[in-house]
């Protein structure tokens, strides 16, 4: 059964239309660096979470003493904060060597019917030669996923909510791409959007990229102007596993225009916790709890098999 494609702009860009008019995407406007008031989202709890795996746990390449002392933590957090919480380990080759993967799967259940959305960070750093803490890349993503998480708990939206820290994200997206091939037929059907969190620790300004090309010309004709919107065909995040079969998918990347992605010192030990920016985990944690509640929208959240099931009641 194929999925919709155009169906699925609509709800993406009407939420990047509600982003946008919303402040969330205004070049670079001043962010808040404490609570903000209208989602509860706290920059310095995001901090803390990051400088916590950045500082305390460390390098955690997949395989690693690090990552088993990191996932045993993410796992400890979400059941701390209400939500059903599994480890699902997977096993790849690197550089010809067998290696263990975990992936950390956090699920608030919503209502019947409602879908689900799927947010995602990974928490793993590069292996050698490329080792280092990995505050941006992606502690900062995981910061923001535990607040929000905690935001969540307390807020009515009807999806159900598949938060995921992935594993082995920097060895070709193994990690993500072994949790999308888990998924049932009924579970992908059901499927609202993916949005995945990557180096949102620095920089002034919010960046939204999407996989089909489609997507951004579909951006372009809509006369707006947004930080920017790109088509990135190398796919870069974990977001790509989940557009490589058919779900809509957003990936959220805070940089200083002109700059790598991930900033200067990505995929260097210099990726330290005291260069990560509250203000740039606020502005990201703002955004992505307005697109959480614009996909609850009755109409946004519609699950996918209703649009092209349409006698099924």
């Amino acid at each position: 059964m194929r999925f919709d494609f155009r169906k699925h702009q609509r709800r993406l860009w009407h939420l990047l239309l509600v982003l946008l008019f919303s402040g969330s995407l205004l070049f670079h406007q001043p962010p808040p660096t404490t609570a903000n008031p209208a989602t509860g989202f706290d920059g310095t709890e995001a901090l803390a979470n990051a400088t916590h795996l950045a500082t305390t746990i460390g390098e955690r390449a997949a395989g690693s003493e690090g990552e088993r002392v990191a996932a045993a933590w993410l796992a400890t957090q979400f059941t701390n904060l209400g939500y059903s919480v599994t480890v699902e380990p997977f096993a790849f080759t690197r550089l010809g060597k067998a290696t263990l993967g975990m992936n950390i799967v956090a699920v608030k259940a919503g209502q019947p019917d409602s879908g689900t959305i799927y947010i995602g960070a990974h928490y793993d750093t590069a292996p050698y030669p490329f080792a280092g803490p990995g505050a941006n890349d992606n502690a900062s993503g995981v910061g923001v996923l535990l607040e929000t998480a905690r935001i969540l708990t307390t807020q009515p939206l009807t999806p159900t909510l598949t938060l995921v820290a992935f594993g082995a994200e920097e060895d070709y997206l193994v990690g993500s791409s072994r949790y999308v091939a888990q998924l049932t037929p009924v579970e992908r059907m059901q499927a609202v959007a993916m949005l995945n969190l990557d180096c949102v620790g620095i920089g002034t300004a919010l960046y939204l990229n999407v996989i089909r090309k489609e997507h951004l010309a579909f951006a372009q004709k809509l006369g707006i102007t947004v930080d920017e919107i790109r088509y990135d065909p190398r796919a870069q995040s974990d977001h790509a596993s989940f557009a490589a079969i058919g779900m809509p998918a957003l990936y959220f990347d805070m940089h200083n225009p002109g700059e790598h992605p991930c900033g200067r010192d990505y995929h260097t030990a210099r990726d330290s916790a005291d260069k990560l920016d509250v203000a740039a985990l606020q502005r990201t944690g703002d955004a992505l709890l307005t697109a959480l509640t614009t996909l609850s929208d009755q109409e946004a959240r519609r699950p996918i098999w209703q649009h092209y099931l349409p006698l099924v009641h």
